[in-house]
């Protein structure tokens, strides 16, 4: 197995999934347009990927450690082309989100392989860490290229393009796989009473916080409870919790919980106010917001370069006091508003970038073979995270966008603070 092999497919692998989220949130107006789709059914063009993807994250990395990484990332991207196949030629748009909904079950395989294939290519250590930083930066590259994309593609062959660009891609990296990466296993075992546990617990929780619907979301964390009573009680659980034992995996992880909530949920208003308030134009919107994806891009170049000097301590306050920061700075009052915007996204960016790389090694922390299992555990949070982002920041976001940042910024300065409260009384382990 060449290791560059595997970085280069891994990284073409999250290009693949990355441009195409942010692609084809840029058509969506056409979409509606040409389908003659409800602003509901628009909606769930987004939703219907976004909960599939969180809620097969976890099951992904317990079978890929099972049963393969390589395997279920093959499958995953097999199941996301064709998907992508089935968008391009949808007639209508409930087709269209039944589609999107499998290219999420797709999505969720391939992040949840990508990071333990370059973990088993790349042994401990330096290289590991600048291999992590090099995908993480191509990952934000990719966020900041696809909606440059999905606007050329969709002005220049329509909507429908941005769905058949992905079918040369996809065959490009089951032909790499199949012939460049080998194979590697972990111990997951897959609990069907734990798989329908957890399945429906996201399915109910993420939605409920995204729309506020208090009902279901007591729905869904009573199946969380439930699936972690009998996870906790099983021979052979699907879901390891010993693996929160280890300060790095169960700190990094809440950090990267309260950084993704802080700063996406926060991102979600900001776009509100600078479109309203501001009355930028999304064109311009989109252009000042480049600077948020520019350092986004630069965080794990850097981060990646000293993952394995600086203490975990100190890797995982890095990302979320980065944005406690750069939401402070975008709360200061100012006579030219955009100043301290501009300025907070590029710090923001900065944080997201170098947190990102930290939160993949997180995951890369539990014995390999559950680093699977670990990295979806780290991705679903991820996840969660956003959602509960959005749903945490609409009540002060009422009372202005200054109040919103604020109460951002303490999300993400807690996260930060976090294992400097704990201290790691010793050199925290990096092996559960």
């Amino acid at each position: 197995m060449r290791r560059g092999w595997v970085l280069a497919l891994a990284s073409l692998t999250i290009v693949l999934v990355v441009v195409d989220l942010t692609a084809v949130t840029i058509a969506l107006p056409d979409i509606r347009g040409d389908l003659g789709a409800s602003l509901q059914q628009v909606q769930w063009i987004v939703d219907a990927y976004a909960l599939s993807l969180a809620a097969a994250l976890l099951p992904a990395g317990v079978l890929a450690d099972r049963y393969g990484r390589r395997k279920l990332l093959a499958i995953g991207v097999t199941v996301f082309t064709l998907a992508s196949l089935a968008c391009a030629l949808a007639p209508n748009a409930l087709t269209l989100d039944i589609a999107r909904g499998l290219q999420g079950l797709g999505a969720s395989a391939l992040y949840g392989t990508t990071t333990p294939l370059i973990a088993a290519a790349y042994p401990e250590g330096p290289e590991r860490g600048k291999a992590l930083g090099v995908f993480s930066a191509v990952s934000g590259l990719a966020m900041t290229l696809g909606p440059v994309v999905g606007g050329a593609l969709t002005g220049l062959f329509g909507w429908r393009a941005i769905f058949l660009i992905n079918l040369p891609i996809g065959v490009l990296v089951l032909v790499g796989l199949r012939q460049r990466v080998a194979e590697s296993r972990g111990a997951g075992h897959l609990d069907p009473l734990g798989l329908v546990l957890v399945t429906g617990a996201l399915f109910a929780i993420i939605p409920a916080l995204i729309h506020g619907v208090p009902w279901l979301l007591v729905a869904g964390l009573a199946a969380l409870v439930a699936f972690v009573v009998v996870e906790s009680r099983a021979a052979t659980p699907m879901v390891d919790f010993g693996l929160f034992r280890n300060p790095v995996f169960s700190i990094g992880s809440v950090a990267t919980f309260l950084m993704l909530a802080a700063l996406l949920g926060a991102s979600t208003y900001l776009t509100i106010y600078v479109q309203g308030d501001l009355a930028a134009s999304p064109l311009e919107t989109g252009t000042r917001f480049l600077a948020f994806s520019a350092a986004a891009v630069i965080g794990p170049v850097v981060i990646g370069r000293v993952l394995h000097k600086w203490p975990m301590g100190v890797l995982i306050a890095a990302g979320p006091l980065l944005v406690a920061l750069s939401l402070g700075i975008m709360a200061i009052p100012a006579a030219d508003p955009w100043v301290p915007i501009m300025s907070g996204l590029f710090v923001g960016g900065l944080g997201l970038g170098a947190g990102n790389v930290v939160a993949n090694q997180v995951g890369l922390s539990a014995p390999m073979d559950r680093v699977g299992m670990a990295s979806g555990i780290v991705n679903t949070l991820k996840q969660m995270g956003t959602a509960t982002g959005v749903a945490v920041l609409a009540l002060p976001f009422r009372s202005g966008v200054t109040q919103m940042l604020a109460v951002a910024a303490g999300l993400a300065l807690v996260g930060g603070l976090l294992p400097a409260i704990l201290a790691f009384r010793r050199a925290p382990a990096q092996t559960v």
